[in-house]
């Protein structure tokens, strides 16, 4: 199907859309520090984060409590690092560990004794200094971080115009058709880009340092979503896209026709 100025237009809008929507799941899902349990739970299922924590932890404790390290590590390991109830209980702590690793902050994270007795689950616990655990800013984190954050606003206002643009064309109907059946397309296609391929593929391959390994951890968590919107899109965006084509052909075969059959009434070469 021959595409007009319009389609043109609507397919910019629709591809610029798509990728401002993907960039912003991307940055909700992975780049937006909370202190619930599930984004918590999600962060700790990375064995080597929980040893990360685990060996501060313990290390620092272990003393004050009158056990030893090993002993202290394994009840961590089991009774909370590893649970729900646990995840529940190290939210705030994860939340200023994402801050840190996606460069929200720059200054060191610091647990207090009283924050330890809920941890630990020793009220001894708030006899000991506070603790540094050494987390450090990740750069392939933050570089994306910021990248997303202006990729938003620049693809949405480039779709915007686009769109508009379009509109003053006076588009045809199957136009209209084509460019929301190719908008559903991309957006399928960013869905599993921005929400899958970037954050559980890519961003270990560039770096896949420890704490790095919490981003496609929270990416996971979402991945049901992820691909039954990607199905729905994909699906929906393909009928209209065909219904776009046949709406075209009924307008191509019918016309011709009837002006044909008006001109051979005006025939004088009949009378």
């Amino acid at each position: 199907m021959e595409r007009t100025l319009a389609g043109m237009l609507f397919l910019v809008a629709a591809v610029s859309f798509s990728i401002a929507g993907g960039a912003w799941w991307m940055q909700r899902v992975c780049f937006t520090p909370d202190d619930t349990r599930d984004s918590a739970a999600a962060m700790l299922k990375e064995p080597d984060i929980r040893q990360e924590i685990n060996t501060v932890v313990s290390g620092v404790q272990a003393p004050s409590l009158g056990v030893n390290a090993p002993e202290l590590s394994t009840f961590l390991e089991d009774q909370v690092l590893s649970t729900r109830a646990g995840a529940a209980v190290m939210g705030p702590l994860m939340k200023e560990i994402h801050n840190k690793i996606i460069g929200n902050r720059d200054d060191d994270i610091v647990v207090t004794g009283t924050q330890m007795i809920d941890i630990v689950r020793d009220e001894r616990a708030a006899q000991v200094e506070s603790v540094v655990i050494p987390i450090p800013v990740v750069g392939t984190l933050k570089t994306m971080r910021t990248t997303l954050h202006w990729l938003i606003p620049i693809a949405a206002g480039i779709g915007a115009i686009a769109m508009l643009l379009g509109i003053a064309t006076r588009p045809e109907r199957r136009d209209v058709l084509r460019g929301l059946g190719e908008f559903f397309v991309a957006m399928a296609c960013s869905m599993i880009v921005f929400g899958y391929l970037l954050p559980v593929q890519l961003i270990p391959a560039i770096d896949n340092g420890v704490w790095t390994k919490a981003i496609p951890r929270l990416a996971m968590r979402t991945l049901p979503f992820v691909l039954g919107s990607t199905a729905v899109f994909g699906l929906g965006g393909a009928a209209l896209i065909l219904a776009s084509m046949s709406g075209g052909k009924r307008r191509q075969f019918s016309t011709p026709l009837a002006v044909s059959r008006y001109r051979g009434g005006d025939d004088h070469g009949w009378s």
